[in-house]
């Protein structure tokens, strides 16, 4: 696509200058989830669109059916970001971006709400807390239900435990909540292992455990790269409930990283309870944006609406 701004071209991962990435990423507040090791992990053969030479750029995973191309959300990724300093070519280049796919259904980050004022979009809430101050007026922030499961912590004479093996985590997550969350395939917890383990090969990732009476009860992924700090996955069985062991483990992540890190991203979620939980630790409601958009023939159309919910 050439057009009087530049050209914009769509680049295959094998020929993606990571230096030149890599050198857009590092200046982005959003520098985890657009790595090319994070992307690499949760989304195999992903491409990017690019202006020129770098100037703006965006990871797209394009699949295509029937001849008609097609982008969805990949999973552990919750939003994509443009990179690039030139603010004043996002919104052309964003629109030309997503005229190339006849249907998608992607999140993005709330900066870009305004470039995308010409389309139907929803927004979706996660929990950010900022680390703005110092350890003890964060924690005096806690919920008073936070501060007695942290009281009931140091009771119960539980220990953290240094743990390398990202299965356990997984495993204790299919015990937990497997039959809640049936949408989670083989595949996905392989592409959870993968990430988890790229970013251990990287030294960004973060395993923080639990045990209490020999027994593994809480177990949380943290990534943490420049001053990003990102929850990725946990869960915590009914015996570290009774003894706050969660509510431990994130105040945890918190005291060791509030001087190095501008704050912690829960990972969020819409989810009432998840939500409650985040928040009693300070953190607040950020949005980001689902942009659904569908212009397919009929009738294929009428298939893709019931698919993405419009």
């Amino acid at each position: 696509m050439s057009e009087g701004f530049g050209t914009i071209k769509l680049v295959e991962r094998a020929d993606i200058s990571l230096e030149k990435w890599d050198a857009l990423v590092n200046k982005s507040t959003h520098s985890i989830s657009m790595s090319s090791w994070y992307l690499d992990a949760v989304m195999e053969n992903w491409s990017a669109y690019v202006l020129n030479d770098y100037e703006l750029a965006i990871p797209i995973k394009i699949s295509k059916k029937i001849n008609f191309k097609y982008s969805l959300q990949a999973l552990f990724l919750r939003a994509f970001t443009v990179l690039g300093s030139s603010s004043e070519k996002t919104k052309e280049f964003l629109h030309k971006t997503i005229e190339t796919l006849d249907f998608c259904q992607i999140n993005l980050v709330s900066e870009l709400e305004n470039e995308l004022n010409e389309f139907e979009i929803k927004k979706s809430q996660y929990q950010f807390l900022g680390f703005n101050s110092d350890y003890e007026t964060i924690s005096k922030n806690y919920s008073e239900n936070t501060k007695r499961k942290l009281k009931d912590f140091k009771k119960s004479q539980a220990e953290f435990t240094e743990v390398t093996d990202i299965n356990l985590l997984i495993d204790l997550f299919k015990k937990e909540k497997g039959n809640q969350f049936k949408h989670l395939t083989t595949v996905s917890y392989e592409q959870l292992a993968r990430l988890m383990n790229a970013a251990i090969e990287n030294d960004y990732g973060i395993i923080k455990a639990i045990t209490y009476k020999n027994e593994l009860v809480a177990i949380g992924f943290f990534i943490k790269k420049n001053s990003e700090l990102l929850y990725l996955k946990g869960i915590v069985n009914s015996n570290g409930k009774k003894i706050g062991a969660m509510q431990a483990l994130f105040d945890r992540i918190i005291f060791e990283n509030h001087v190095s890190c501008f704050g912690l991203d829960f990972g969020g979620s819409s989810n009432v309870g998840l939500a409650s939980f985040n928040k009693k630790f300070g953190a607040s409601d950020r949005n980001y944006i689902i942009l659904k958009r569908n212009k397919m023939p009929w009738p294929f159309k009428i298939w893709v609406n019931r698919k993405l919910g419009i």
